[in-house]
This record gives structure tokens, C-alpha cells and sequence, in this order.
């Protein structure tokens, strides 16, 4: 199967936090990134409310309530695992509820056919009718309500036609969790626990959801 012409993660958690404390040289200062990445950052705001910035490779987003790391080069998927570990376990009294392992991926698809083939298998026509004139898939989401590893939260994926590579499809997984109801911690030790031990299940689920949808047209 081919390879996505462009891809990317990011990691989302939802919580409570504090933005003016994530910026570069906070980073640096607990030996999460060398001091010259630090330097190097193209900071584009750092606010009590909000915070946004670029380190070589990725991205940082932090306002009160999400804070989000997000990369487009592959080499630097682990290192945003890596860097959400340490700095939540730095930070282990931010309470955090949520968490979102997101894959996002455009792949080229060979001809115009095989690209509205796929249009036509996920989202049949003959059920509209001639309720719509030249119906076409703009956006699918499916949903797996119930996690296959027990956990609290569920899993979606949205299929679109792509907007960058024509013609090509877009897929968007987002792997999402989320505290049990019952829990009683408060910090963020559990959901970088969750993140720790989830990863790779939740990369491989990503790659095998997308190859079932379009191995036989890549």
C-alpha cells in the first residue's frame, strides 16, 4: 500500500491549565528539549490565556482548558508521545480528563474512478433517489461507541474527499479516552499512564483501520 502524501498526530488532552507556564525555556529549564531548541522556537504568543509555538518538528497549543502538540513529520511522532510524558509528569498535579491520539492522513488516490468508487461503496446513492441531482460523499463519520480495550472513551473516523491532494481522500482517527466516572484521581497521572500504554495499539489500530478502507485502491 502506498504511502499518505501528507500525514500527521497530534495529541490532545483536556483539563485544567495554566498556558503562561508552557514556553520554550520552561521546557528547556526541565531538560525536556535541549536549550537550543528553545532558542530556536518561533513563538507566536505566550499569554496567561494562551500560549502557541513551534519547536523544530512540532507545534504547541495551550489555552485553559486544551492543550495540544502536533507534528507533521514522522521522525517526530515518538517525540511528542515522549515530550506529553514528561511534561505532564513534570506537571503531575494538572488535572487532566481527556485525552485525543489523533491520526490524520491524505492519500492520493491513482484516477478520478477509483476515487469516486470509494464515494460510491461508503456512502451508496440509491438509498437518495432522485431526492438529490448527483449526490457525492462530502463527509463520513463513523463511530465505535465502545472501546475494544475497555476503556472509557471511543473511537471515530471521518472520511472526506481531500482538499490538498486531488484526487485523494482524507481520514481523520481520533482515538479518544477519557477518565472512568468513577475515578477519584485528580492530576494527570492516569491519563499519562493511558497515553504510555496505548500508543502503539492506538498507531497500529490507526494503520489497520486505513488500510481496510483502502488498501485495494493504493
Amino acid at each position: 500500500m502506498k504511502n499518505p502524501e501528507l500525514q500527521g498526530i497530534n495529541i490532545v488532552l483536556v483539563g485544567n491549565f495554566n498556558p503562561s507556564i508552557f514556553q520554550p525555556v520552561w521546557f528547556a529549564s526541565e531538560d525536556l528539549i535541549r536549550r537550543g531548541e528553545a532558542d530556536a522556537a518561533k513563538i507566536e504568543i505566550i499569554h496567561p490565556d494562551l500560549a502557541i509555538f513551534d519547536i523544530e518538528g512540532y507545534r504547541i497549543e495551550v489555552n485553559q482548558i486544551r492543550f495540544s502538540i502536533s507534528t507533521t513529520q514522522a521522525p517526530y511522532f515518538e517525540v511528542i508521545r515522549d515530550l506529553t510524558l514528561g511534561t505532564f509528569r513534570s506537571l503531575k498535579h494538572t488535572p487532566i480528563s481527556m485525552m485525543g491520539i489523533n491520526f490524520l492522513a491524505h492519500f492520493k488516490i491513482d484516477s478520478e474512478e477509483k476515487w469516486h468508487e470509494i464515494g460510491h461503496i461508503l456512502a451508496p446513492k440509491p438509498p437518495w433517489g432522485d431526492a438529490l441531482d448527483s449526490p457525492g460523499l462530502r463527509s463520513l463519520t463513523m463511530e465505535e461507541s465502545k472501546r475494544r480495550d475497555g476503556r472509557a472513551g471511543h473511537l471515530r473516523v471521518k472520511v472526506e474527499p481531500s482538499v490538498k491532494i486531488i484526487p485523494g481522500i482524507y481520514l481523520d482517527i481520533n482515538d479518544h479516552f477519557q477518565k472512568p466516572s468513577g475515578s477519584k484521581t485528580t492530576g494527570s497521572e492516569e491519563i499519562m499512564t493511558i497515553l504510555d500504554n496505548s500508543w502503539e495499539a492506538s498507531l497500529e489500530r490507526s494503520d489497520k483501520i486505513i488500510r481496510t478502507l483502502l488498501e485495494q485502491y493504493l
